[in-house]
């Protein structure tokens, strides 16, 4: 008898740190981009980092060339996760707003769907926007 319970204490426990990371939540999704160092260069220089999730079909490079063209968005700051499908950049808000810059990365990128899920800023840092 305390063999079996061992058995399914053990097999609970397995399967609740497997779902942990299952990419479903939004959590997982800012975890997948989050990068210390553009979220403090950010703030220093007062700018806001935006995460989003992604559907469809996720082009990386195209991204990536989209992000050059947007006003305030620094492209070297973008950060892709492929699984959980994701991600990030710095965005000087004075310049433009989080979704004008995601709005025009959707035009240019439309087979992707490009969703905010959190802003992080000095006023802001880490209220999520839904």
């Amino acid at each position: 008898m305390r063999t079996r319970i061992a058995s399914l204490v053990l097999a609970a426990t397995v399967a609740a740190s497997d779902a942990a990371a299952c990419g479903a939540c939004l959590e997982d999704k800012i975890a997948a981009t989050y990068d210390y160092a553009v979220i403090q260069q950010a703030a220093a220089q007062g700018d806001v980092v935006v995460f989003c999730e992604l559907g469809g079909t996720v082009d990386a490079s195209r991204l990536r060339a989209a992000a050059r063209r947007v006003r305030g968005l620094d492209a070297a700051s973008m950060r892709i996760a492929e699984a959980p499908p994701a991600l990030s950049f710095a965005l000087d808000g004075a310049r433009e707003s989080p979704q004008d810059a995601v709005s025009a990365l959707q035009r240019a990128v439309p087979d992707t769907r490009i969703t905010i899920i959190r802003l992080i800023a000095s006023s802001t840092e880490g209220v999520p926007t839904r």
